[in-house]
């Protein structure tokens, strides 16, 4: 950019518009933190749709402030920790544009899960801070919170939330996926296969008749040749 072409962004503009947290999501979001990268301020409205999906996870219709102190379950300790990681190892490195695109993921799958649990919900405040620090301070206020964000101790994440116990495997019919099913891992190849050919919509698929046979790949696919 330069004043002689005329295509100067004013900083000021974007932040009366966006807030400072956007514009400062964004910057570290436009790629690693050594390298020459491309303005493009249409890109801003997406940093703000994450902040804006992030603050819901905290309130309800009217914006009302809505954190339950109910345990977290299984996929959100996993959520939770799978950021906890990332955004830790990447400050080591300032990676920080991996870092946005992790909060991105976590905000959307959270979402998802309608999760608003505290023991989820605190620690990524605490993760965000340094990125976004005006949204994380409010938000850490409205937790309960009497002393600055900034204070706190940073969150910890734990490999026990990130080991898959569970495998969604693909069922081929002759080759081609027509669905998923989710068993334990710890099951052996025949367990599988009994499951698999219990199951309702396997079962219509196969019309009553019986496979010629079925191949088990354990942590692979589920193959029915019919």
């Amino acid at each position: 950019m330069s004043k002689s072409k005329f295509n100067v962004v004013n900083p000021d503009d974007i932040i009366a518009k966006y807030g400072a947290d956007t514009l400062r999501l964004y910057e570290m979001f436009l790629g690693p933190i050594e390298q020459s990268k491309p303005w493009d301020t249409n890109g801003i409205e997406g940093t703000f749709r994450f902040l804006r999906k992030f603050w819901n996870l905290f309130h309800g219709a009217g914006d009302v402030f809505v954190v339950s102190d109910a345990p977290p379950t299984k996929p959100e300790l996993k959520i939770l920790h799978a950021t906890l990681k990332k955004v830790t190892e990447d400050i080591e490195k300032m990676s920080f544009n991996t870092s946005v695109a992790q909060f991105m993921i976590a905000a959307n799958e959270l979402g998802s899960l309608k999760c608003n649990k505290r023991a989820v919900l605190e620690p990524l405040v605490i993760a965000l801070a340094p990125f976004a620090p005006h949204i994380a301070e409010e938000l850490w206020e409205q937790l309960g919170h009497s002393t600055s964000i900034t204070t706190a101790p940073w969150p910890q994440w734990s490999a026990e939330h990130l080991v898959e116990d569970s495998f969604s495997y693909p069922i081929s019919f002759n080759g081609k996926t027509r669905l998923q099913l989710e068993f334990p891992i710890a099951l052996d190849a025949k367990s599988v296969e009994e499951q698999v050919l219990a199951n309702p919509e396997v079962q219509a698929r196969l019309e009553g008749k019986a496979p010629k046979k079925v191949i088990v790949v354990p942590k692979r696919i589920v193959n029915i040749v019919v």
